[in-house]
């Protein structure tokens, strides 16, 4: 019961706080505008994830107990969260950004008992917390390139944090970060609401920032706790899209921390003409995903190779979707 409730109230007070930030920011003049590396027209609120992250954790605190790996991952979403702030505002050093994500990433990976492995014994302890580092990193700032078009990361969010919930459920088995999970997943859900083609708010780095450290540490604890494979298929369209777009933008002598329109699912939506169109294809990609991560705890390698071809399948279309756009683009230049 308490975990509808949770979905319920954080869904509800989502929908209500981030049309009221809506009103507020816009007031202030809080917004994105459009140029040519950007996938919206105008002027948009930005920073709406401000809203979402509040309530989130609201809910949470209000209706589930507070364990020791609170300590460690609340204050880094907090930290992320300062830092994106500010520099949503006005851009803020590379460097002190790149602290922030290495600090959360330590405290959330310090959240795991020392007696636990990530990689269930296959590496050195030294190795384990050292890829398992790196990999955080690599998901919150893969995670903010991914929201790049109305509603994805929202979508995004509500799969990896629910699927979380739902694998927690099928295993029978109970987790400190459930609770958290299920207010994430209802507060991307009310975010949603006006995020959706045609968006009247963002995320912004005060969103996507800490979003993509949340859900990448549930990711780490349900691989602790009970399935490597199930970790590795929730968040796996979003890994699989940014990891071979920033190695295509590598082979072309690109420089990779620049912004860009190049993602699979970007050139998809600009082909197609629908940010929608796009983003209803990526949860349903999500749908089968969440399904694979409850066949990962008996059939994990089966579950795992499903996947990829799944994400495969959903990146051929967008692939075939976009034609040609790059080409047309690079003869305009």
């Amino acid at each position: 019961m308490i975990s509808v409730l949770t979905v319920l109230l954080a869904f509800v007070a989502s929908v209500v706080a981030t049309h009221v930030f809506i009103r507020v920011a816009d007031r202030q003049g809080v917004v994105a505008e459009a140029n040519e590396r950007s996938m919206h027209k105008g002027a948009t609120v930005t920073g709406g994830g401000l809203a979402l992250l509040a309530t989130a954790f609201a809910v949470f605190l209000a209706l589930w107990p507070v364990h020791r790996v609170h300590e460690f991952v609340l204050p880094a979403a907090a930290l992320l969260a300062v830092v994106s702030f500010f520099d949503d505002l006005k851009p803020v050093s590379r460097w002190l950004r790149f602290g922030a994500h290495i600090a959360a990433a330590i405290a959330a990976v310090s959240s795991v008992h020392y007696a636990q492995m990530i990689f269930h014994g296959w590496l050195p302890f030294w190795l384990d917390r050292a890829i398992a580092l790196f990999a955080l990193v690599w998901f919150i700032n893969l995670f903010n390139f991914m929201d790049g078009i109305d509603g994805i990361a929202g979508v995004e969010t509500v799969a990896i944090a629910g699927g979380y919930a739902v694998v927690i459920v099928a295993a029978e088995m109970v987790s400190p970060l459930t609770g958290l999970a299920l207010a994430l997943s209802g507060a991307a859900g009310g975010f949603l609401f006006w995020n959706w083609h045609p968006a009247r708010v963002f995320l912004g780095d005060v969103g996507s920032v800490p979003l993509g450290f949340l859900t990448g540490t549930l990711m780490i604890w349900l691989a602790v706790q009970y399935s490597l494979a199930a970790a590795l298929i929730l968040p796996l369209y979003f890994v699989a899209d940014a990891t071979i777009t920033i190695l295509m933008r590598l082979r072309r002598g690109e420089k990779i921390w620049e912004p860009h329109r190049t993602h699979f699912y970007q050139r998809a939506a600009r082909a197609v003409g629908s940010h929608a169109a796009v983003v209803r294809r990526v949860a349903l990609c999500n749908v089968i995903l969440v399904g694979l991560a409850v066949l990962a705890l008996s059939m994990p390698v089966t579950a795992f190779a499903l996947a990829l071809a799944t994400v495969g399948a959903l990146l051929f279309w967008m692939e075939i979707a976009s034609g040609t756009v790059i080409a047309s683009e690079a003869g305009a230049q």
